[in-house]
């Protein structure tokens, strides 16, 4: 009875001690899953990284008297990093100092928020550590210009987090005149689901010319599945080349 005893104590230990350990690893799985989820999560997007190609911009047709036809103009979506060692260096200093002025600037000449808003939005922002924050999209060139000079962004991107990325808007000066003769240069989306580009007279006879040399540009996926682009590991586009008509 004795060695019964002493046998059956035991796989009650071992038993008791399996189970503990399984409600260790439940537990941890469960913590892992719902508390760490999103920062692991966020881990393994920053862990995917691609190339992706950068156009080049299109040349620009020109009447025989110099007049512009068809040609493209740069539009700006800006974007902060938060986490830009810049603004997180001596606990966040740089930050702290500038974003009342910074907000300021950007209600005064935007106008679409309260310097108040503005300000409350780039804290929360920070302090979610967002690595790829809008601030304003489709700026033209004046405003962009405007832009590089308000407090924070006018001290480069390594202390400003701000991130620059630039696009182009096909523009025919004369609008519908003559658009089947100067053609039309714009994207569409296929069947596939691919966005193309649909080109038509001039635009179309000499695509090769004006469209140019695409570049390459390493992108890094964060949270979310937003591409946010490496910096110092880019190729950049050949611009097209200009065609005069006769």
């Amino acid at each position: 009875m004795e060695v019964k005893r002493d046998i059956l104590w035991r796989v009650y230990l071992s038993f008791l001690g399996i189970a503990a350990v399984s409600t260790v690893i439940l537990a941890r799985a469960f913590y892992i899953q719902r508390v760490q989820g999103t920062y692991w999560r966020s881990m393994s997007d920053s862990l995917h990284q691609r190339i992706e190609p950068l156009e080049a911009e299109r040349g620009t047709i020109y009447s025989e008297d110099g007049q512009m036809l068809s040609t493209s103009i740069p539009t700006f979506d800006i974007y902060m990093d938060t986490e830009a060692d810049g603004l997180r260096e001596k606990n966040g200093k740089r930050f702290k100092e500038n974003v009342d002025s910074f907000s300021i600037a950007m209600a005064n000449y935007f106008g679409d928020k309260s310097s108040r808003e503005y300000s409350r939005d780039f804290q929360q922002a920070y302090r979610k550590k967002d690595r790829y924050y809008p601030l304003e999209k489709k700026l033209s060139f004046e405003d962009y210009k405007t832009f590089r000079d308000f407090p924070l962004a006018r001290l480069g991107r390594n202390k400003s987090g701000v991130i620059v990325e630039v696009n182009s808007k096909r523009l025919t000066p004369f609008q519908l005149l003559a658009n089947r003769t100067v053609g039309l240069s714009r994207d569409y989306v296929a069947s596939s689901g691919k966005v193309k580009k649909m080109n038509v007279g001039l635009e179309k006879s000499y695509d090769s010319f004006l469209t140019g040399q695409s570049g390459q540009r390493l992108v890094r996926f964060i949270a979310g599945g937003v591409a946010v682009p490496v910096e110092g590991y880019k190729i950049e586009p050949e611009n097209g080349k200009d065609v005069v008509t006769t």
